[in-house]
């Protein structure tokens, strides 16, 4: 009997620890590999960029690594970012893991407050852009990269290199919508284009202007630049101020309140003004064609990418920059965010969506109040 009990005993010490390990959910191989492979199997901490694998001495057919596949938010509950509204899939998936070396790898659990799971996002984001516009033959250097976007069909990375106070300058480094051909012909038909699509917006920035004139492109050594005649920037509104509107519940629908339709105003209605702004595609209303984003257009051939959430903050700085002037002379000229100054970032949280509505998280500096943060549905398509 003794000796069934220690073989008993024995039995149990393993099931304890593959309880233990299965409390933790982990990233499958594949999923490690593929963090790895599409960064190059670089460190994707900023401006670290250090190689993680490499020969080994041991052997010529071995190699070594130095890289590790880190969580966004933690794989188990008391880690580093935990989010319990997460399922199991979530935190295993792959938009979950940044790669890194072990070193940043370590260092970003330290103090997670310093390291917040949208700054992470934004890292990897801009580390597998990076290494596209390496393999497409650019090397953008470490602050180069960047969206800017001049009129509607006009989309580059590249950085300010000039600002004055009515002329900026630009460094073209690569078209990712349009091209020269593109840009000269928008320059061309500049005085009959539509007012509300001459314009310039600077990820770089977070924000962007009205422009006065055609641009201007030029060529110095190896440079293309582009430069823009632009106007002052155009008054916002205290979020204080924020018109009253009926409110909108979890479900997107009108709420009710003691049987009457609910209103908000003023602070209140903040996340709803940027969420429904946001959700709101160009062409959708017959009575003002040229109003609402390009976030679904972007979708169709960026979903997925780390391109999007670039190209959704262009559209956001658009709507928070660039006043929309009702044809029908009704409104006043007023910005669609009305009370945004910056637009900080904007980074997509889930890649599943739910009936249309992926969630987003928006950073953005706001009149009155300073820095603000909020995760939010943003309604894309049902059709990605």
């Amino acid at each position: 009997m003794a000796n069934v009990g220690k073989r008993c005993m024995r039995t149990d010490e393993p099931s304890k620890g593959r309880i233990a390990k299965s409390a933790r959910d982990e990233f499958s191989s594949t999923t490690k590999s593929m963090l790895a492979l599409r960064v190059a199997y670089r460190c994707s901490f900023r401006n670290c960029d250090k190689t993680t694998i490499g020969p080994s001495d041991s052997a010529i057919t071995k190699t070594i690594s130095i890289g590790e596949a880190a969580h966004i938010t933690a794989a188990a509950p008391g880690g580093a970012r935990y989010d319990p509204t997460l399922t199991p899939e979530q935190r295993t998936s792959i938009s979950n893991g940044i790669w890194m070396c072990k070193i940043h790898a370590r260092l970003i659990d330290v103090d997670p407050s310093i390291y917040p799971a949208h700054l992470l996002r934004t890292m990897k984001a801009e580390h597998e852009a990076r290494i596209n516009l390496e393999i497409s033959g650019l090397n953008p250097g470490r602050n180069a990269f960047d969206f800017i976007a001049i009129g509607p069909s006009i989309v580059f990375v590249g950085d300010l290199v000039a600002a004055e106070q009515s002329k900026w300058s630009y460094r073209v480094e690569h078209f990712v919508i349009g091209n020269l051909s593109e840009l000269l012909r928008y320059i061309d038909q500049f005085e009959s284009a539509d007012p509300y699509d001459k314009y310039v917006l600077v990820n770089e920035l977070g924000d962007g202007r009205e422009l006065l004139a055609a641009p201007s492109w030029s060529k110095t050594g190896n440079d293309c630049v582009i430069t823009t005649l632009v106007k002052p920037s155009f008054p916002k509104i205290d979020v204080h101020q924020l018109p009253m509107t009926m409110a909108l519940g979890d479900d997107h629908d009108f709420q009710i309140l003691n049987g009457s339709l609910a209103r908000i105003r003023g602070l209140e209605a903040l996340p709803q003004q940027v969420k429904t702004c946001l959700s709101m595609s160009r062409g959708e209303s017959y009575f003002a064609p040229s109003y609402g984003t390009r976030i679904r257009e972007y979708s169709v051939g960026f979903f997925g990418s780390p391109w999007l959430p670039r190209l959704i903050k262009l559209e956001a700085i658009r709507m928070a920059a660039i006043p929309y002037v009702d044809s029908h002379g009704i409104t006043p000229p007023t910005t669609p965010l009305r009370c945004v100054r910056k637009v900080i970032s904007i980074e997509q949280i889930d890649t599943v969506g739910e009936g249309g509505w992926y969630r987003f998280r928006v950073d953005l500096d706001i009149e009155g109040l300073g820095e603000w943060s909020r995760e939010m549905p943003i309604l894309i398509s049902e059709n990605l």
